[in-house]
């Protein structure tokens, strides 16, 4: 098993978890959110968000030799999804824009690890 700390992302062993692991020829990349590697976050809003979060994945993807065509399944995780999902799709949609289409599932939740946060993003390859 194998830990990657990409350049570009956060150094998460700070906050005793991995980036991405690498077990054989399975890849497993934590969710996603949308901060920069300085901890800034990227706006205020859903789309701003989810385009940082998308190229934090393709970063982590990346340093694993894989990239979000490799992607099966997304799961999203958005704070007031009633609200936000719309401009969540449109960046979605963006990313993933030839079939065939990941699966694809979108969770509504009450609040996520920081107040600033919107959405988590994780996938599955």
């Amino acid at each position: 098993m194998r830990q990657i700390e990409p350049d570009g992302l956060i150094d998460s062993t700070r906050l005793h978890y991995s980036q991405v692991v690498v077990d054989g020829d399975d890849v497993y990349v934590s969710g996603q959110v949308g901060w920069d590697e300085n901890f800034e976050i990227a706006g205020d809003d859903v789309a701003s968000q989810a385009r940082q979060a998308f190229e934090n994945l393709e970063v982590a993807l990346e340093e694993a030799d894989r990239s979000l065509e490799d992607v099966r399944k997304v799961t999203a995780y958005l704070v007031d999804a009633p609200e936000n999902r719309e401009a969540y799709q449109d960046v979605y949609e963006e990313v993933f824009d030839t079939e065939p289409y990941p699966c694809h599932t979108i969770l509504g939740v009450d609040a996520l690890a920081l107040e600033e946060f919107l959405l988590e993003i994780e996938v599955e390859l």
